[in-house]
């Protein structure tokens, strides 16, 4: 496996992996720890594949009932610009809504 990646085709994978195949999840389940889990392990194990063993994956999923409110989430880390990044999505329906935070940090 190289020791580098592509930020895009990772960006990529992870907006179709959320936008697609977790919306249906999202959609189809009530048990809210189940949600989470399966999303953390879904993007953990997609990105397993896509980086180098060199990266420590984050993945930061946020669950709440969707009333019209909005979300503000703040992180403090060590964060090299070179060689660290994240993403964020959000996924949604008339119930509820999941924020997803994935941290790549080089290690």
């Amino acid at each position: 496996m190289p020791t580098w990646f592509m930020k895009t085709d990772i960006i990529n994978s992870l907006k179709t992996l959320i936008k697609g195949d977790l919306k249906n999840s999202f959609l189809n389940t009530d048990d809210k720890e189940e949600i989470t889990k399966n999303i953390c392990s879904l993007i953990k194990n997609r990105l397993k594949v896509l980086t180098s063993d060199k990266y420590k994956i984050i993945v930061e999923v946020l669950l709440n009932e969707n009333k019209g409110q909005g979300i503000n989430v703040s992180t403090r880390l060590f964060y090299n610009k070179q060689s660290d990044f994240f993403i964020k999505e959000s996924i949604d329906n008339e119930i509820c809504y999941c924020f997803v935070v994935v941290y790549l940090i080089h290690v």
